[in-house]
């Protein structure tokens, strides 16, 4: 196969994912690893994380790194199908909240989860099993990610900083991206004694107020 009519290819693959493919999917359209080999020594394809890679005239994202990581934990998908929780993984915690420019907290390490289990080794990645129903999903940056709301009870659930929680909360009341804000408040101040708030206090206008 000549190189143009690979480069071709690769780029049927990867206009649907942000200029990324998997050697996975390109292995289906019958461009086997040492093409690829080749390709990111002459500078066509640059690798993003360990079988994935970005198309050589592709922006690089700010998001790039988490949804070539999501890209890797279901590595044969069909570039262009519909996505859904049911089949592919979600990102949660952390970086549900960075995808979603929510507060002040970092990506890593990577949380994603996914309805069957799925072994990885790969450093600063977690994947849980974990079945989350469609009110509590939302697309970011093209990927499934828990909805602000699921977000802000499981960075509290996780025991993450509660400062951290409660910059991810204001910006999501902000923005108006709860959809029952009463509903998340109980939820909220259901969790207060395990988060080490007194009785009788409020952990929900703790975090989105600061009382």
């Amino acid at each position: 196969m000549k190189t143009i009519e690979t480069i071709k290819k690769l780029n049927s693959i990867s206009a649907y994912q942000k200029g990324l493919f998997t050697s996975a999917q390109a292995k289906r359209l019958g461009v086997e690893r040492y093409v690829l080999s080749r390709l990111e020594k002459d500078g066509s394809i640059e690798r993003v994380v360990r079988g994935v890679y970005r198309m050589g005239g592709a922006p690089s994202l700010r998001e790039e790194e988490v949804i070539a990581v999501w890209l890797s934990l279901d590595p044969g998908r069909e570039p262009g199908t519909p996505t859904d929780a049911a089949r592919v993984p979600v990102a949660t915690g952390a970086t549900s909240a960075w995808l979603q420019q929510l507060g002040e907290i970092g990506p890593t390490p990577m949380e994603f989860c996914t309805v069957e289990r799925k072994q990885t080794q790969r450093d600063g990645l977690t994947v849980r099993k974990r079945a989350i129903g469609s009110e509590d999903i939302v697309y970011a940056s093209g990927i499934l990610a828990t909805s602000p709301a699921r977000t802000v009870l499981d960075l509290i659930d996780c025991g993450e900083d509660l400062s951290l929680v409660a910059s991810v909360l204001r910006d999501a009341l902000e923005r108006g991206l709860v959809a029952d804000v009463g509903k998340l408040a109980e939820e909220v101040d259901l969790r207060g004694r395990k988060a080490g708030i007194p009785k009788g206090e409020s952990l929900y206008r703790l975090l989105a107020e600061g009382e």
